[in-house]
């Protein structure tokens, strides 16, 4: 009986200290790889040089990209840490992209909202959407609430925080349309939830933490190694009852932020941002082979709804790249040009809106 029990303890240590090992393993290798991408930036997607002709300044742009850093904000879920780089600057206060040549004596304040394509990924800090148009507006303050991954929901939710505090604002301006569906749509996210969702709940649930001492770093590499490349599931490509209840969710997450605008005095106007998988754009060039059907379900349902509604403060602008030049450095993000344009249609937009009393 001694031998045996001596026999089941031995395997069982040396089972423990076989799953220490290998989880020891892996925590070694995705802490190394964590540290070597922030050491020897690469560049995970191809710089086309069609709409990025100068591409010693697009290599620095996605180098700068792809160093910064999350950190977490209650209510809205992230923002990016403070960063200063040679193209693209984070402030330490609010962990927000900052705009050259805004200072606190312009006389009327901007505020603008939406996802990485707001914020500026793929362009320095000069050509941002927000930056053409202080380029327009000079005597506007201008601000750019935009994160990367952002829904309308986080916009709102970044915009309640700004109400509460009674800050300054004269203009809103959601710019919204390529997360959303892609966001929502997911099999692993909730109709109000964002793309984080699945990694704070697991954080939040209790769990036994020895356990997670012999196999959460396993876990984490088998499922990195198996998910790459793989999008979850969407509900949106043949459910067009899902599709339109994500695109009536946009377009309520739009309404209240224009009510909550409205609480503070500002002029408010939501944006349908424009995407390389709907209309006619120049996509020649991409070699991305996602379909972008989620986009195809969820907008005709926006417009739909728009003219139905006939509102007025939300502003189509998805055929605003139907042109021959190469605008779209993916799927989503666009060059300098693209981001011109539209800062150039929001301009139009403001000057013929009525200030508000």
């Amino acid at each position: 009986m001694k031998t045996i029990t001596k026999l089941i303890l031995t395997n069982v240590a040396v089972l423990l200290v076989g799953l220490l090992s290998v989880n020891f393993f892996f925590s070694i290798i995705i802490d190394g790889v964590y540290l070597y991408n922030k050491t020897f930036v690469r560049i995970g997607q191809p710089l086309y040089r069609e709409s990025l002709p100068d591409q010693e300044s697009a290599q620095q742009i996605f180098r700068e990209l792809r160093q910064l850093t999350k950190q977490y904000v209650p209510y809205m879920g992230w923002s990016r840490k403070p960063f200063s780089g040679v193209t693209t600057h984070v402030d330490s206060q609010h962990g927000e992209r900052m705009t050259p040549h805004t200072t606190n004596r312009q006389s009327k304040n901007i505020h603008f909202f939406g996802g990485s394509t707001m914020w500026g990924s793929g362009v320095d800090d000069h050509n941002t959407i927000p930056a053409h148009f202080h380029t327009l507006h000079p005597d506007y303050r201008v601000y750019n609430h935009a994160q990367s991954g952002f829904i309308s929901r986080q916009g709102l939710a970044r915009l309640v925080n700004l109400v509460n505090q009674s800050h300054p604002m004269d203009v809103i301006v959601f710019y919204d349309g390529c997360n959303d569906p892609l966001t929502l749509c997911r099999s692993d996210v909730s109709i109000n939830g964002h793309r984080e969702e699945s990694k704070i709940i697991q954080k939040l649930e209790h769990g036994w933490e020895m356990p997670k001492s012999l196999w959460n770093s396993t876990q984490k590499a088998i499922q990195t190694i198996f998910k790459q490349g793989h999008r979850p599931p969407s509900r949106c490509k043949d459910n067009p009852d899902y599709a339109k209840t994500v695109a009536t969710t946009l377009v309520n997450n739009w309404k209240i932020s224009k009510t909550v605008a409205a609480m503070n005095g500002a002029d408010f106007h939501a944006i349908l941002q424009p995407v390389a998988r709907f209309g006619k754009p120049n996509t020649s060039y991409l070699d991305e082979d996602f379909d972008g059907l989620e986009w195809n379900a969820v907008y005709p349902h926006i417009q739909h709804i728009k003219q139905q509604e006939n509102l007025t403060w939300l502003h189509d602008f998805s055929d605003a790249f139907d042109r021959k030049e190469p605008i779209y450095i993916d799927l989503c993000h666009v060059n300098s040009l693209g981001n011109e344009i539209i800062a150039q249609k929001i301009s139009d937009i403001i000057s013929r809106s009525k200030p508000s009393s």
